[in-house]
C-alpha cells in the first residue's frame, strides 16, 4: 500500500521565488545604485496593474480601490496619466528601451474596468516606448461585464490580441455565495462577440469548491466552456483567506465553508476536470492550465519556463531582473505622487540572489511545466542540474514523485498529485521560517508565498533525511 510522501498537503494558488521580501530604504536609487540599466537590451515581458474593481469578491486577499462609474474625481485618468509616465521613464534605460518585449499582460485588480480610450492610450504607449516582438503576446484580463460594443469593437480590432476572463462559474447561485461581479450571461455575449470579430485566442478562469458547488456544477460549467470554445482555461481551487468578508460570514454562520481540499467530492472536481479537458481536446501543458493546441500561454511560458525578466509597472506589483525582485506596493495615491515626482516607487526588494538561488528559482518555475530539460539548464548556468541537486533528487526520486530520463527529470503522476511539495523541496534553507517577511507589507499574489515560507521546513515536507522509499 502506497504511503504519503508528506505530512501535510500545499495547495499554492501562485509561485513566486524567493518569497522573502524586505523594505527598501534606498527610494528609487535602488535601480540606479544596484543595476546596470544602462546594459545591451534583454528579453523580457511587461506587466501592468490596473488596481481598480467596481466591487471586490467576498474571499479576494489582494489590495483593490473600488472605482465608481462616475468617477467623479478622476481617478482613473490620474492614474493611467501617472502610469504612461512611469512607462516612459523605465523605457528611457537602454536595457528595456532596446530590449525585445516579448510580451505584455495588463491586469489587476480589473484590467478591462478602464475606459476605452484610456486602453488605447496604454497599448499605444508600449508600441511607441519598447520594441515589441513581432510574435507577442498581448493579454488583457478581466471581466465580461465591463464590455460594452464600443470597447469590444476597440479591443477587437487593436493590437490586444488575448483575452482572459475570470468567469469563475456559469451559475449565477454560485457567484452570488462568492459575491462575484462576474455574470454567466454577460460571459457569453462577450465571447461569442469577439469571436465574431475575429478574436478567438481567449482564456477563461474557473474556480471550484465553492461553497454550495457541487460535482453536477462543476461538470456543467466545463460543458459550457467547450460549448463557447474557449481554447485555454485554467481551474482555480476556491480558498478562504483571514480577514475577509467571506471568512466573516463564515464565522457566524451565514454561509458554508467550502468543502475541505481532501475530501473525496473536491479530489473528483479535478480529476473530472481533468477528464473531461482530454476528452474535448484540451491538453494540461502546464499546472491546472489547460489549452488547445497552438494556445499555450506565451507570458507564462516568458516569465517561468525561459526565465526572461519581468517589468512590472503599476501598484502592487512585483519586477524580476538582474537577481532582484522588486515591489511597488499597493497605495494608489501614493504611486502617483512619487511618478509625478519623478521617481520610481520601490518599497521593498530581495537580497541580491546567489547563483544557487536564481537556479532553485528557475527550477520552483519551471516544474510548473512537470520537467526539467537538462540541456535548457545547463546552458543557461553552465551547471548540470543532476550534480547541484543531487540530494533533492535522490530523495523526490525514491518517494517516487520524479523519474530520470536521459533529456530530462519529470513528475510521475504522485508527483502531479503533490506538485506544489515537490516544488517546496527546491526552497533554499535559508527560506524556511521566515517569520519576519511576515511583518512586511506583502500585497497581491506575495502573501502565499510568505505565509508557505514562514512555517518550518518539516511542516510540508517532513524529515529532509528520510528518502527511503514508500513502496
Amino acid at each position: 500500500m502506497q504511503m504519503k510522501p508528506y505530512p501535510k498537503k500545499c495547495y499554492l494558488p501562485f509561485v513566486l521565488y524567493p518569497p522573502g521580501m524586505h523594505k527598501n530604504m534606498e527610494g528609487g536609487d535602488f535601480v540606479t545604485n544596484h543595476i546596470n540599466m544602462d546594459q545591451e537590451g534583454v528579453d523580457f515581458t511587461l506587466y501592468i496593474g490596473v488596481p481598480f474593481c467596481r466591487t471586490r469578491c467576498k474571499s479576494c486577499p489582494y489590495f483593490i480601490k473600488i472605482l465608481p462609474e462616475n468617477d467623479k474625481h478622476n481617478r482613473e485618468d490620474s492614474y493611467v496619466d501617472a502610469l504612461l509616465k512611469d512607462m516612459k521613464k523605465w523605457s528611457a534605460f537602454r536595457k528595456f528601451g532596446e530590449g525585445t518585449l516579448k510580451s505584455i499582460f495588463i491586469g489587476g485588480g480589473t484590467g478591462s474596468i478602464l475606459k476605452t480610450i484610456n486602453l488605447k492610450r496604454i497599448v499605444d504607449a508600449v508600441f511607441e516606448n519598447f520594441k515589441v516582438d513581432t510574435d507577442y503576446e498581448f493579454t488583457l484580463e478581466g471581466n465580461a461585464r465591463d464590455f460594452d460594443d464600443e470597447k469590444i469593437a476597440y479591443v477587437a480590432g487593436s493590437r490586444i490580441n488575448r483575452l482572459s476572463l475570470g468567469v469563475q462559474s456559469f451559475h449565477p447561485e454560485i457567484l452570488a455565495v462568492v459575491g462575484s461581479p462576474h455574470a454567466a450571461q454577460d460571459s457569453a455575449r462577450v465571447i461569442r462577440a469577439f469571436q465574431e470579430r475575429g478574436l478567438t485566442n481567449i482564456q477563461m478562469d474557473l474556480m471550484y469548491n465553492m461553497p454550495g458547488h457541487t460535482l453536477d456544477i462543476w461538470k456543467s460549467d466545463l460543458k459550457t466552456l467547450n460549448e463557447l470554445g474557449v481554447p485555454h482555461f485554467t481551474i482555480y481551487l476556491y480558498r478562504i483567506h483571514n480577514d475577509t468578508p467571506q471568512s466573516q460570514l463564515i464565522n457566524r454562520g451565514k454561509i458554508q465553508p467550502p468543502v475541505n481540499p481532501e475530501n473525496t467530492m473536491v479530489k473528483a472536481m479535478y480529476r473530472e476536470a481533468k477528464k473531461m479537458a482530454e476528452d474535448m481536446g484540451y491538453q494540461m501543458y502546464m499546472m491546472d492550465h489547460f489549452c488547445k493546441p497552438g494556445y499555450e500561454n506565451k507570458y507564462n511560458h516568458s516569465n517561468w519556463k525561459v526565465d526572461n525578466e519581468t517589468l512590472a509597472i503599476g501598484p502592487g506589483s512585483y519586477s524580476y531582473f538582474d537577481g532582484y525582485r522588486l515591489g511597488t506596493e499597493s497605495d494608489v495615491e501614493k504611486y502617483i505622487e512619487y511618478v509625478n515626482r519623478g521617481e520610481f516607487l520601490i518599497s521593498s526588494v530581495t537580497d541580491l540572489m546567489s547563483g544557487r538561488v536564481q537556479r532553485e528559482r528557475h527550477v520552483v518555475f519551471a516544474l510548473v511545466y512537470f520537467k526539467i530539460e537538462y540541456k535548457f539548464y545547463r546552458n543557461k548556468f553552465g551547471t548540470d542540474f543532476l550534480d547541484d541537486f543531487s540530494e533533492e533528487i535522490r530523495r523526490l526520486e525514491r518517494k517516487g514523485l520524479v523519474e530520470l530520463t536521459d533529456d530530462c527529470m519529470q513528475l510521475t503522476e504522485l508527483g502531479l498529485i503533490w506538485h506544489a511539495n515537490v516544488i517546496l523541496e527546491f526552497f533554499n534553507p535559508a527560506f524556511w521560517g521566515d517569520t519576519d517577511s511576515l511583518n512586511e507589507k506583502n500585497w497581491s499574489l506575495n502573501g502565499v508565498m510568505v505565509e508557505v515560507g514562514s512555517r518550518e521546513r518539516s511542516y510540508w515536507l517532513g524529515d529532509k533525511n528520510d528518502i527511503s522509499p514508500l513502496f
